[in-house]
């Protein structure tokens, strides 16, 4: 079985999954892993969550916790 690739609206980057760049993907019954609560929206951000950003994107400005989620990261001082 062939993996199909998705191509992000916004950037144009090529990902091996549907939502992970910038524009994300919302899950019906997700939860955050730092909070534990159901995630309202896919650019849901707790406190928790917060203190572990490393990354920014340097085209949409979105944070992440791993650079895998940006489209053009680069690590916070």
């Amino acid at each position: 079985m062939v993996k199909k690739k998705h191509v992000c609206l916004t950037c144009g980057k090529v990902s091996p999954e549907e939502g992970h760049l910038c524009v994300p993907r919302i899950g019906k019954k997700e939860k955050c892993d730092w909070c534990g609560s159901f995630v309202p929206n896919a650019r849901h951000l707790c406190l928790d969550k917060a203190k572990e950003l490393s990354y920014v994107c340097n085209s949409c400005g979105r944070t992440a916790v791993l650079p895998k989620y940006l489209c053009r990261p680069k690590r916070l001082k």
